[in-house]
This record gives C-alpha cells, sequence and structure tokens, in this order.
C-alpha cells in the first residue's frame, strides 16, 4: 500500500513538471536593427547630403560664370517702372534693370529716385551684367550733370556776399557764387595762372568761370574754378559802364 502511494505521488509530480515545461512561452527575437544596417543607412544620408551640395556649389559656379560687374555711361533714351533704356558711349542701346536694392544719387540731392530721371539725362551706372540676356542690373546709378561754363566780362561785384555778375557776348547777364571751396586763379600775362583773392577781382576784366547750378536756386552759378583774365584785352564787343554809386555797372554792346 505504501508502494502504492508513493508511486502515485512521484506520477503526480512529474506530470504537473511537464505541464509547466509545455507551456512556457518561448522569448521573443529583439527587433534592434544590426550595428551593419545602422552604418548603411549613415552612409545614404551623408552620400545623399554631399550630392545636393555639389549640385547647388555647380548651380552658384555656372552663375558666376554668366555674370561680371561692368560699369557704363550714357544717355537715357526711355524711362519705365523697372528698367531703363541707355545709349552708350559706343552708340549702343542699353537695357538697364532697376529694383528695390538700386541705389540712385545726383550731386548730393538726397531726395533722388527713378522718377527723376527723363529722357535725356546723362547717367553713370554700376551693377551686375548677365552675359546671356545681356542686361545690367543697375547697383548705383548717379545722375551727371555737365558743368555750365561762361566766358565773359566783369560787370559786377559783391563784396559782401561774395557774387559776381558776368556778362557774356549775347548780352545776358551771370550770377556767380564764389565759395570757400571755389578755386580762384588770375592771368596778368605772364604766361602762367597764380592763386588770387576775391578782393582783387575788378570790374571791366575779362573772366571765364566754371560750375553747376545752385540747387535751390537755377538761376545762381556756383564757381568751381574762377579765372580772373586781367591780362587779356578788354573785350570789345562789350563795353560796361562803371558807376561810382553802385558796384553793378550798366552794359552796352558795340554794334
Amino acid at each position: 500500500m505504501k508502494k502504492l502511494l508513493f508511486l502515485v505521488t512521484v506520477l503526480f509530480f512529474f506530470t504537473n513538471t511537464s505541464s509547466a515545461f509545455a507551456v512556457s512561452p518561448t522569448p521573443a527575437k529583439s527587433k534592434t536593427a544590426s550595428p551593419s544596417a545602422n552604418k548603411e543607412g549613415l552612409d545614404e544620408k551623408l552620400n545623399e547630403q554631399i550630392n545636393n551640395l555639389k549640385e547647388k556649389i555647380a548651380s552658384r559656379v555656372s552663375e558666376l560664370n554668366l555674370v561680371e560687374r561692368r560699369g557704363m555711361i550714357g544717355v537715357v533714351t526711355e524711362v519705365s517702372t523697372n528698367k531703363i533704356t541707355v545709349k552708350d558711349s559706343a552708340g549702343k542701346i542699353r537695357v538697364v534693370d532697376v529694383d528695390e536694392l538700386t541705389k540712385f544719387s545726383s550731386g548730393g540731392t538726397k531726395t533722388f529716385g527713378l522718377s527723376d530721371i527723363t529722357k535725356g539725362s546723362r547717367v553713370s551706372i554700376l551693377g551686375i551684367y548677365n552675359k546671356q540676356s545681356k542686361r545690367l542690373l543697375a547697383r548705383f546709378i548717379r545722375l551727371s550733370v555737365d558743368p555750365t561754363v561762361f566766358n565773359g566780362t566783369i560787370s559786377a561785384v559783391d563784396n559782401k556776399n561774395f557774387a559776381i555778375t558776368i556778362t557774356t557776348e549775347d548780352e545776358k547777364q551771370h550770377r556767380i557764387d564764389i565759395q570757400t571751396t571755389t578755386k580762384i586763379l588770375g592771368y596778368e600775362g605772364s604766361g602762367e595762372l597764380t592763386k588770387l583773392g576775391f578782393s582783387k577781382i575788378h570790374v571791366g576784366d575779362r573772366a571765364t568761370t566754371i560750375g553747376f547750378p545752385d540747387k535751390k536756386d537755377a538761376t545762381l552759378l556756383v564757381a568751381s574754378r574762377f579765372i580772373d583774365l586781367a591780362g587779356l584785352p578788354k573785350n570789345p564787343k562789350i563795353i560796361i559802364e562803371q558807376s561810382s554809386a553802385s558796384p553793378s555797372a550798366s552794359v552796352t554792346k558795340t554794334p
């Protein structure tokens, strides 16, 4: 009886143990990628970035080969909202594009832009020239003002305001503003020009001056250079009737 009970107990133990081993789940395999797969992915991304960089560099080099900095001087033949047409010194018509980065200037004038440029204006332009389109993208546009030259006889000297009136052969009088920057020279017949003070300028002397119209008063010429030609004979075509009561003088033109 004891042997039978022992056999039943042993059989029961082995039966439960086998069942426990039979239902134990098998551990799942890890889904973590292998080191070689990670390296291949990084290499692929790196190659893609390198190729994109190469394409950008090639495109930029191509653009640089098509453009160059260039300047020109010419006369405006047409003006529109975003471009001007200029006839250059060689007589060729050039198209100049203007954008929001284009800067304008005109002899120190602060408020100056595309709308101030008109047909016939003389301009100097610096910009980027496209060899393919043969157009110039302007970066700087400056309105060039040709200097004015007067030759005649001094008909009045204003010592208080440092101004001189020159009368030309066409009987017109031109008021000249002498500033601290004006270079005053004199000719006494010695063959050379010498520096001259304003007090040495006299009515009746021949004179020549070069300058630019005043920005506020177009009838006033701001002199860059003034030459008193006292050493030359008087101009017989212009007779100045001097008055001791006034620095001004009347002008009589000989027939």
